[in-house]
């Protein structure tokens, strides 16, 4: 049984066929986002084609041992062909998460959707370089996954920032609000109080835009806020105004 696997794989027109239908697959997907590059694509038809001209062209022209490489080159190019492809299937569930998170980042249901597909990809994308690490697989692929996962959190909490749907007034008061109930030294006649407070802050827009951009300022350049006349003074310095 095994020995037919081997002989069917390791006959040039079969490597062929396989190309040919991972190439179809890609011109159907070609328009996903995290989908294989064109360029990637192009760089392995150029390989592919190294490899297969002499075998299906010219099969009696090369000696047995070179048809033998070539036939492994081919299966090389079709399996690194089809580990990208199942990559780019298994990425996408995650960035689509991670998408979520920064429109709707007030679900925290959602951080279970980026762990789970988060550490299957990455436990993917991985897993030949933790063969050859040096240290446990499994230790590997699972601190490779927890750094990658949190770096990606990071950095779609920073993109949510910049875009001020984080960063806000309205994150502050909800911030504020779940302290508020939380904190049991404080009688419940005060927290009714300031919660009602609380809810009144955001219901003046004017309000609610100087405290955003006060935000905006305070994460990105927080030196304008503590040393705006300095700043002043250095960019009069950078630009050669008096």
């Amino acid at each position: 049984m095994f020995q037919s696997v081997i002989n069917f794989l390791g006959a040039p027109f079969t490597e062929l066929i396989i190309f040919v239908l991972l190439v179809a697959y890609f011109v159907l997907h070609r328009h996903d986002k995290q989908g294989v590059s064109v360029l990637k694509v192009i760089v392995l038809l150029i390989v592919f084609i190294y490899f297969a001209w002499m075998p299906i062209v010219w099969p009696s022209l090369i000696p047995s041992s070179m048809l033998t490489l070539s036939v492994l080159g081919m299966f090389v190019v079709n399996f690194y062909f089809l580990y990208s492809l199942i990559q780019c299937r298994i990425e996408k569930p995650y960035r689509q998460a991670l998408a979520n998170l920064i429109r709707e980042p007030e679900k925290h249901e959602i951080f279970h959707d980026i762990w789970s597909s988060g550490k299957r990809f990455y436990y993917y994308a991985y897993f030949f370089q933790s063969l050859v690490s040096g240290s446990n697989p499994f230790h590997f692929l699972k601190e490779i996954a927890n750094d990658r996962v949190r770096d990606d959190i990071k950095d779609a909490l920073r993109q949510l920032g910049v875009k001020k749907k984080l960063i806000s007034l309205a994150l502050m008061v909800g911030f504020m609000k779940s302290r508020l109930a939380a904190d049991q030294n404080l009688p419940a006649d005060f927290k009714e109080v300031m919660g009602k407070t609380l809810d009144d802050l955001l219901k003046h827009p004017w309000l609610e835009e100087q405290v955003n951009e006060f935000l905006r300022i305070a994460a990105e350049s927080p030196e304008d806020l503590h040393f705006p006349e300095w700043m002043s003074a250095f960019e009069n310095s950078v630009t050669g105004k008096k």
